[in-house]
């Protein structure tokens, strides 16, 4: 039998949701023998461009910090079992999302959602990360309601 996921993209933004989506992400990955690609994205700095270059080598300075939690989230939740590793990146969320996608050949994209309640007008300008994300990926979504 082939396995269905090989490699996992898991996006989270450190909220409750996000991790009840890793959680699930880690499920999948031990009954398919996966990978997990934890990420995050984080938004750029609207000074970002005045930076020195050094500022932005290895990864952006504003990175930093989201990476270390990440990191620490990866040691805390992934089982060692689990083959994993850790990406940050700065931009729009949904586009991060699919890139990343793209360049680690994901099968699956394991995402929570945070189900806010939202007029038609704030959804028609705003739409959603999850949603963006399932309109636009080239592999399967797996969305993961609040909890």
């Amino acid at each position: 039998m082939t396995q269905a996921f090989r490699k996992i993209i898991c996006p989270v933004d450190f909220d409750d949701n996000s991790m009840s989506a890793l959680d699930m992400a880690c499920r999948v990955a031990a009954l398919n023998d996966a990978s997990i690609c934890l990420m995050h994205v984080v938004p750029i700095p609207a000074h970002s461009t005045e930076m020195p270059p050094e500022a932005l080598k290895p990864f952006p300075v504003w990175e930093r910090e989201a990476k270390l939690k990440l990191d620490q989230i990866a040691i805390e939740r992934i089982p060692r079992t689990i083959r994993s590793e850790t990406i940050t990146r700065s931009g729009f969320p949904a586009g991060e999302i699919v890139a990343t996608a793209k360049d680690f050949g994901a099968d699956l994209i394991v995402m929570a959602t945070h189900g806010r309640s939202r007029s038609a007008l704030n959804h028609m300008f705003l739409g959603s990360v999850a949603e963006r994300v399932v309109r636009s990926s080239v592999c399967p979504v797996l969305v993961i309601p609040p909890i």
